[in-house]
């Protein structure tokens, strides 16, 4: 028995369209648009590169169940890449592009295996006769909710056993329960690897067993910011390693800057102008959103952050490019609230504020709305405390105006 080394990406979302993204200019929203597969011929390369035994892809490789016929071509010209260097890829498909979709199908080369929309184990034998067993399903409609790890059962007579699963570890609130799963159950399994997808952050789950979500290879939007990227694993006996390749085109990045009442409009441009220029030395392509920190000040506001933001696009972008797409105000909210001189109103407001644990409900009605919940995504605990925190300022900044 010899060792192993594989290549593990998941959630590659290639057709992912980039909506809503207002003002940007042709050529970076061209550039942005492109970057999954950029990425994805990143990871493609670095395969070929370190000449691994094979990929595993663990879901969500299309952003829709109906994938486009020119996403397909292009992504089988990678698969015809790594057949040309005897690399197989074992693929899982995940809730986005389930089997149930509807798509014209576009060939893969016999390097290419995907697994069904039943669990079921595949076999890989190096050329020396070390073996590997992968197991797998592809989900067969867009929600499936039931325990699929009690579906994956070790079948003897491997060196390796590696588990590909696109699920939601149990305990992580902020995304739909599909597929879900325990450590306990992983870890009873007896596998050497699990091969997780569906969580677009990089998280090593556990190294005893080693189980781990790479994250998506390409950040879409403000919420799955910094560098994304696969993994590279090797496995011999007891040994076992895993290092983190970036493929990330793009980057979405959020900086913070301190800002004073007096400081004007000079002040501020120039601070705003150093955090750009100080991003370029990084030599990556960024899009950046700028956070005001005015203290317990009101800050800033509506047509002023407008219009600093506009002039901050109209500056020259070279390559790499550095955009601005949103500037906003943060405040302290404790130093809001114990502030000796604010209204009665303003500390019901607060109070209320700091009380509130259903917004779940208060947003329902736009997750139920036909219209709106096809281009919505689930709100963590995070995002529920930054939208009251939001709510809050904004009623503070009109009851000051209008005093």
């Amino acid at each position: 028995m010899s060792g192993l080394k594989f290549i593990h990406a998941a959630d590659l979302h290639l057709d992912s369209p980039f909506s809503g993204l207002k003002d940007m200019p042709s050529s970076i929203l061209k550039e942005l648009r492109d970057s999954p597969f950029k990425a994805f011929k990143t990871i493609i390369n670095e395969a070929i590169s370190h000449q691994v035994d094979f990929i595993v892809l663990s879901g969500d490789l299309f952003d829709g169940e109906n994938r486009s016929l020119r996403t397909q071509v292009r992504f089988r010209a990678e698969m015809e890449k790594l057949q040309q260097h005897q690399i197989p890829a074992y693929i899982i498909h995940g809730n986005h592009d389930h089997l149930g979709g509807s798509w014209i199908t576009v060939g893969l080369p016999d390097n290419v295996h995907v697994f069904s929309g039943k669990t079921e184990v595949k076999r890989f034998e190096k050329i020396d006769g070390t073996t590997v067993h992968l197991y797998g399903f592809s989900y067969p409609r867009r929600h499936v909710r039931e325990r699929m790890i009690e579906t994956y059962i070790k079948a003897e007579g491997a060196d390796y056993h590696i588990g590909l699963l696109h699920g939601n570890l149990e305990g992580n609130s902020e995304h739909s329960p599909y597929a879900p799963f325990s450590l306990k159950e992983l870890a009873a399994k007896d596998f050497d690897y699990w091969a997780l997808g569906h969580i677009h952050k990089h998280q090593v789950v556990s190294e005893d067993p080693l189980v781990i979500y790479p994250g998506n290879i390409q950040g879409r939007n403000r919420k799955e910011s910094g560098i994304k990227g696969c993994l590279l694993v090797e496995l011999d006996g007891d040994m076992k390693r895993h290092s983190f390749i970036e493929t990330s085109e793009v980057i979405w990045e959020s900086e913070t800057i301190e800002i004073s009442a007096e400081g004007g409009f000079d002040a501020l441009f120039k601070q705003c102008k150093e955090v750009i220029e100080q991003k370029g030395y990084d030599g990556r392509n960024f899009l950046l959103e700028l956070k005001l920190d005015a203290g317990a000040a009101a800050g800033p506001s509506g047509d002023y952050l407008e219009e600093l933001t506009r002039i901050l696009q109209e500056e020259d972008q070279g390559e790499p490019f550095i955009w601005v797409y949103k500037i906003k105000v943060i405040q302290s909210m404790p130093m809001i609230r114990s502030n000796e001189g604010i209204s009665p109103f303003m500390a019901e407001v607060s109070m209320l504020a700091s009380e509130f644990d259903d917004t779940d409900a208060a947003l329902a009605p736009l997750y139920i709305h036909p219209g709106a919940r096809r281009f919505l995504d689930s709100i963590g605990p995070e995002e529920q405390r930054e939208l009251l925190n939001e709510a809050e300022r904004w009623l503070l900044q009109v009851f000051e105006a209008n005093k």
